[in-house]
């Protein structure tokens, strides 16, 4: 019997000027400094089941700028640097080996990816690769992935415009996307992941974005006068509460966007056994309602994250909540957002209807 993969996807992310600051040939452990949300970006792949592996050219070492010794004390401060923050990575290769030397292993060549896939057990699994050079597009294009390019690396401005141009089909074709950061870039894949799976469905892609797409997406209908309305939740098990809920929500406003608790964010906030229904068809399902303008994922517990990113006129909660007891209700006051009750009263709940379903089960009803 074949043992379950112990992750869904994987992401090959670059070192310098993705996950720490670009310093040229980095050779001192003192010199590593992380870049804002990378730890957090990191995290959210532990927590999300795809592998974080770390693929590093290091030229430096045939150049004699450092050694195999040296790196590993920066790899050893890596690892101490993320585990502060509740990050790991799953593995971590290095190609050092100069430009023209032909290693298979120095990206964009694919062999610190074939590397991962032996040793990680990533067979099959959908890949990227994150970084800030065409390198690392290329790379995650060789080893028939797609690449996410970021925009933190020093090298942004010498070669984005051969990127935009070189790639320009590869983009059209949803294989080489472009964001700010590496917490940009994770949002990306995991929202691609629910994209790709269900590629023909027509109100998913009309809908549905990564949250700083739905950003950009809001701030467009704020320009044009209209009121952005936000409800967030699990919506697991759709039922009466929540379509009641949605219409209502979508009233107070001119449009309605729904943030979903992804998968992961849904065990850890209702235990095991849930969600009952996969990410994506969850996604699908809501999609189609049409009181839903747009639609994102988010991953952590609250929606916290989400509303300042979004920053829309009013947050709705369902009738399971006050005015007073809104878990980002302070988020909310800060960021000057109308906190609004909107649903009926709320007389069952996915809970419930499970218990019901178990307890039909059990008397041999069903």
């Amino acid at each position: 019997m074949t043992p379950p993969q112990k992750f869904r996807a994987a992401a090959m992310l670059d070192r310098d000027g993705n996950l720490n600051e670009d310093v040229e040939y980095l050779a001192d452990p003192e010199r590593l400094v992380l870049l804002p949300n990378a730890a957090r970006a990191v995290r959210m792949l532990n927590q999300e089941g795809v592998a974080a592996v770390l693929t590093t050219n290091q030229s430096g070492i045939p150049r004699g700028l450092l050694t195999e010794e040296t790196l590993a004390l920066i790899h050893e401060k890596l690892n101490a640097m993320l585990a502060a923050e509740g990050a790991h990575l799953d593995g971590i290769y290095h190609a050092p080996a100069l430009p023209d030397a032909g290693d298979p292993r120095r990206k964009p060549m694919p062999g610190m990816y074939h590397d991962a896939v032996r040793d990680l057990g990533l067979q099959g699994l959908p890949a990227y690769s994150i970084g800030d050079r065409s390198l690392d597009v290329e790379f995650g294009l060789n080893f028939g992935g797609k690449g996410i390019r970021v925009l933190t690396g020093t090298q942004v401005k010498a070669d984005i415009q051969f990127d935009l141009a070189h790639l320009y089909e590869e983009r059209k074709r949803h294989r080489v996307f472009v964001e700010e950061t590496i917490f940009d870039a994770v949002h990306r894949l995991l929202a691609d992941l629910i994209l790709d799976a269900a590629p023909e469905n027509f109100y998913l892609r009309k809908k549905f974005g990564h949250l700083q797409k739905t950003a950009n997406d809001v701030a467009t209908e704020r320009e044009r006068g209209n009121r952005v309305v936000l409800v967030n939740g699990c919506f697991d098990l759709l039922h009466g509460g929540h379509v009641s809920y949605l219409e209502d929500a979508r009233a107070l406003g001119d449009r309605l966007v729904l943030a979903v608790n992804s998968s992961a964010s849904i065990a850890r906030l209702k235990g095991n056994g849930r969600p009952l229904m996969p990410e994506a068809e969850r996604m699908v399902l809501l999609a189609s309602l049409r009181h839903v303008d747009y639609l994102t994922v988010f991953h952590e517990d609250s929606a916290d994250y989400v509303l300042e990113t979004l920053k829309p006129d009013i947050h709705a909660k369902g009738t399971d909540y006050r005015d007073d007891n809104v878990p980002e209700l302070q988020t909310s006051r800060r960021l000057g957002i109308e906190t609004r009750i909107a649903g009926n009263p709320k007389e069952n709940s996915s809970r419930d209807i499970i218990d019901v379903v178990m307890e039909r089960a059990r008397a041999g009803i069903l």
